[in-house]
């Protein structure tokens, strides 16, 4: 294998065979010998150390609205990106305030809390199912899949039985965010995918208007309904992010932290003798490998991050792994601890974009790893799983495991 040159980097290099099976030695290298570089493709400027990271993402001078921006420099905005562009994700504040005061209220830690019970039937369940197979069972398609899609549907007032189509156009959203060019084809289907979605929600928006319940969905058509506040298309487009994002990045929260701590024989069983320490070791294991590994930003003006002047219009990728792994701010980064204590994790974003569903993730990876530390002490990794290829998000194509 040739020897990575952080002069020549690209992000694209991410999802060579090697880097993407782990990207963190490259990670470091960039931390070392070029934290703020230009990507050698001219795919924008690359940030890596945990400061730099946390500046540019609580900076007003660096703007979440790149599909926007995107769309006006090749002149056109094709339907699914005027939808995109619509979400949290992609604005600033007014209309990121404004959006994001709705969907909080679903989000307090009080009403996480309340899911608890619900989370921990979905989760016994799905592993009591996963204890009739006879062989090994891939925990990816039976348990990390389907936990997250259930609760989060659940909230949202979704019919769980759609469980399966619902995960099928999420993930054709994830491949529009995933910082991987697309080819023809695969932009097509990610888009027609998209579509579908947004027809599915804008239909049972519809039926829930004749027919309310006693859902998070009720409650905001009914906040849609007041006036001007929020309409419907906002109402829509941001349901899909909240429900693709709500168990696509808790899927790969999942399988990652599983695959870790099987790896790591000494804290797999550090956790079977005390799963109290739950709380804790979810916190590690999404420092350790977190489902998130980049976003981006554009700069709105000259900037300087580090010693590095970022011009004007300038995009801007953020590694969220590379700064969970800073030697400045943990000790040891490479080396798994569950009872590790630190800094602020970046591993769900940082300022005004962290991530809504924080809280929830991790209710739903305590309870799930605290089962199978509980249920399943024993069981062991049957063969080394495949990556998916993204640049943004780090997760499983599946994960065999024997019981």
């Amino acid at each position: 294998m040739q020897e990575l040159l952080i002069e020549d980097f690209t992000l694209a290099d991410l999802l060579q065979p090697e880097t993407l099976a782990n990207p963190y030695p490259t990670f470091r290298k960039l931390r070392q010998a070029a934290p703020v570089c230009y990507d050698t493709k001219g795919l924008g400027w690359i940030v890596s150390r945990y400061d730099d990271v946390s500046f540019v993402l609580s900076d007003r001078r660096f703007s979440a609205e790149r599909i926007a921006s995107r769309a006006v420099a090749s002149y056109q905005m094709s339907p699914v990106e005027a939808a995109l562009s619509r979400q949290m994700l992609f604005l600033d504040p007014p209309d990121h305030t404004r959006l994001r005061s709705f969907f909080t209220k679903a989000f307090t830690p009080r009403r996480m809390e309340s899911l608890r019970p619900e989370v921990q039937l979905i989760t016994k369940t799905l592993l009591d199912e996963a204890e009739q197979r006879i062989d090994a069972f891939d925990f990816i398609h039976e348990v990390a899949v389907p936990l997250p899609v259930i609760v989060i549907a659940q909230m949202l007032g979704v019919p769980t039985s759609d469980r399966d189509q619902l995960r099928a156009w999420s993930v054709a959203f994830g491949k529009l965010i995933n910082g991987r060019s697309l080819s023809a084809d695969e932009s097509k289907e990610a888009q027609q995918g998209v579509l579908a979605f947004i027809g599915y929600f804008r239909a049972l928006i519809e039926d829930r208007r004749k027919k309310p319940a006693n859902d998070m969905l009720t409650d905001l058509i009914a906040v849609e309904e007041l006036g001007d506040h929020l309409s419907t298309e906002e109402l829509i487009v941001n349901l899909i992010l909240l429900l693709a994002a709500g168990h696509g990045t808790t899927t790969h929260l999942l399988g990652n932290g599983l695959l870790a701590l099987l790896q790591h024989p000494e804290e797999w069983r550090s956790l079977i003798a005390d799963p109290t320490i739950a709380p804790s070791a979810v916190t590690e294991l999404l420092r350790f490998d977190g489902p998130v590994q980049a976003t981006t930003r554009e700069s709105l003006e000259e900037v300087q991050v580090g010693a590095t002047i970022i011009p004007c219009g300038e995009k801007v990728t953020v590694l969220l792994g590379s700064a969970n792994r800073d030697e400045a701010h943990f000790p040891e980064p490479d080396t798994l601890n569950l009872r590790r204590s630190g800094p602020r994790l970046l591993s769900f974003g940082h300022g005004i974009h962290t991530c809504l569903g924080a809280a929830l993730a991790r209710m739903e990876a305590q309870i799930a790893f605290t089962e199978l530390a509980l249920r399943f002490p024993s069981c062991r990794l049957i063969f080394l799983p495949e990556r998916t290829q993204s640049v943004n998000f780090r997760g499983l194509q599946r994960l065999m495991i024997q019981l």
